[in-house]
């Protein structure tokens, strides 16, 4: 099992994405390298199909899927809900590299709920 979790507050809000949103049912928790800049990586999070080359745990009552290439480069992190002067979302942060950069999940269908709904509307 990877060593990857959520908090509290960021498992309840996807347990809760993952129920309640039509376009979730059935789907995992995705968790992916975005790309990498200069101070690290770009990780992201989304729902989708689980693929055969995946590794699947699960938290809660959450499916949590990562590609193995990915996982090489997420040992330790921690998924969090953010709602701060950073924005608002999941973040996804490796305490194991010394310079990071969390990446908010950006898909823009979420990024207008974010912007408009409480976490507790999610």
């Amino acid at each position: 099992m990877p060593d990857i979790s959520l908090t509290p507050e960021a498992l309840q809000i996807a347990e809760r994405m993952a129920t309640e949103d039509p376009a979730n049912s059935g789907l995992a928790l995705r968790l992916y390298l975005e790309g990498k800049g200069c101070d690290g990586f770009y990780y992201g999070v989304t729902f989708s199909a689980p693929l055969a080359e995946d590794i699947t745990f699960s938290q809660g009552t959450l499916t949590i899927v990562i590609d193995k290439a990915a996982l090489e480069f997420m040992h330790g992190s921690i998924v969090s809900w953010v709602d701060d002067e950073r924005g608002r979302g999941f973040l996804v942060e490796n305490p194991q590299h010394k310079r990071f950069r969390g990446k908010f999940f950006k898909r823009k269908s979420w990024q207008d709920k974010l912007t408009s709904s409480s976490p507790e509307s999610l």
